[in-house]
């Protein structure tokens, strides 16, 4: 036989099995098209992510947001470290550095104010400083433009109307709203005068930072009365230097008469000006220093104080 004979013998190619001929399947699931903008995804069910612990268990205390903080010397160092203390018996420099500082980080304008007073270390040298120039110097600070003009402007009434004991001058709204509405623009009133008004409030640039912090640093010395902001040199048994009657709005200058204040045993609030007697507990951590914390407007002392722990880590007692 031949061999393409054998082939065609039972079992040979053409006996296939019955099983095996081809049919449908039910469990293979017939092909899908993929249309535009519809994609196939799996399903696969979401784990839901753990959430973090707000405390930490080895840090129980709470995190403080920077900008909240401020460092608080003890009520016997000499300085609080406002550079306003460094240029208290020079008000025009004060004046200045408030128009750099407002609205600014003390970190990043103070650099650059001293680079300034260093090119232009006199109100006349200030007076006649090149706009352009002035502005290149301070750029990174923004408000350049702004800024630069208010410097020269002031530098130059300065020297034609320089503030003088015995003129004031009315500033609208401050330090209350209404105040100043009754003396006219440009209008100078005498110290025996009842209305508020104040001896650099005609002086351009210059708004409610800026008369707080000469107000608290300079006033004193400029009408006579004392020879420093702390009432050295004091004439009257009873003097109360001007600090005492501010309530500024800036937070640094609100920290640094809450450390006046408690260097004379007092609890200030800041909303109304008022004090009450500090408690041991406060002037123990007043004389310790450390950090102060706002709230609600008013500067707390941390009342713990940070000790080393055994194994170089910082604990709180």
């Amino acid at each position: 036989m031949s061999p393409i004979g054998s082939l065609l013998k039972p079992g040979g190619l053409d006996d296939i099995p019955i099983d095996c001929s081809p049919k449908a399947s039910s469990d293979v699931a017939e092909p899908v098209t993929p249309t535009k903008g519809k994609d196939i995804k799996a399903v696969v069910p979401k784990t839901p992510r753990p959430k973090l612990q707000k405390i930490s268990p080895f840090f129980p205390k709470p995190l403080v947001d920077p900008d909240s903080c401020l460092p608080f010397p003890p009520v016997d160092a000499l300085s609080f470290g406002l550079v306003q203390e460094q240029l208290a018996h020079d008000p025009f420099r004060l004046l200045i550095a408030t128009i750099f500082l407002n609205r600014t980080r003390g970190g990043v304008a103070l650099p650059v104010l001293f680079k300034v007073f260093d090119q232009f270390p006199t109100a006349e040298a200030m007076a006649s400083a090149e706009l352009s120039t002035l502005t290149s110097m301070i750029h990174c600070l923004g408000f350049q433009n702004q800024r630069a003009k208010k410097c020269i402007t002031l530098a130059r009434t300065w020297l034609t109307c320089p503030p003088t004991k015995g003129k004031r001058y009315r500033k609208l709204h401050y330090p209350c709203r209404l105040d100043g509405r009754d003396i006219g623009p440009g209008e100078s009133i005498s110290d025996d005068d009842p209305r508020v008004a104040w001896e650099v409030a005609h002086l351009p640039g210059v708004g409610p930072y800026s008369l707080d912090s000469w107000r608290i640093f300079c006033r004193d010395e400029l009408r006579g009365l004392a020879s420093d902001w702390k009432g050295h040199g004091a004439a009257a048994t009873d003097f109360a230097p001007e600090w005492k009657s501010v309530v500024p709005q800036d937070k640094e200058l609100r920290a640094y008469l809450t450390w006046m204040w408690l260097k004379e045993g007092w609890m200030w609030d800041r909303h109304t000006g008022k004090r009450t007697p500090a408690s041991e507990r406060v002037m123990r951590a007043a004389r310790r220093g450390g950090v102060a914390h706002e709230e609600d407007g008013n500067w707390v002392l941390e009342m713990s104080p940070v000790k080393k722990a055994s194994n170089g880590l910082t604990a709180w007692s």
